[in-house]
């Protein structure tokens, strides 16, 4: 009995090792990388079809980016939907502390956009549609020398 049960558990260990990563199986046997999220970096703008792509020019990025500090800390992650800017896009101090709230419609800033300190304090609050600022909620151009 006790060979039967560490048989079970070695067996529910090893298959559950392979989940959860980003890669699946093609019908080739080849790896298919997942193709809804990716490090911004690998991301290209193309002027000419005015859109993010990742691996071919004429199929725009639709997904989830991040990016990275050198220190590791997580500098920006973004949404696209058809190679375009669209949702939350939020920014990183290298402290780890929100830098920029802004949201997106298809490449256009709309919504509110909030721009913090290194200690979070808010600096700027507007508001934007398609892409125009419509009115400021806060402005404080004195936390620009902020110290921390």
């Amino acid at each position: 009995m006790k060979l039967f049960s560490l048989l079970a558990l070695l067996t529910l260990i090893l298959t559950s090792c392979g989940e959860g990563n980003n890669t699946d199986e093609n019908s080739n046997g080849e790896t298919a990388i997942d193709s809804a999220y990716c490090d911004c970096n690998e991301l290209t703008f193309d002027e000419g079809y005015n859109h993010f792509y990742r691996f071919e020019r004429r199929e725009p990025f639709n997904g989830f980016c991040e990016e990275f500090h050198s220190n590791g800390e997580k500098k920006a992650e973004k949404n696209m939907t058809e190679g375009k800017l669209h949702g939350k896009v939020i920014s990183y101090h290298d402290n780890g502390q929100v830098y920029e709230d802004e949201e997106f419609n298809m490449n256009f800033q709309t919504g509110e956009r909030i721009i913090y300190t290194r200690s979070g304090k808010v600096k700027f609050h507007a508001l934007y549609k398609r892409g125009k600022q419509i009115e400021v909620l806060v402005t404080h151009p004195e936390l620009d020398i902020e110290l921390d």
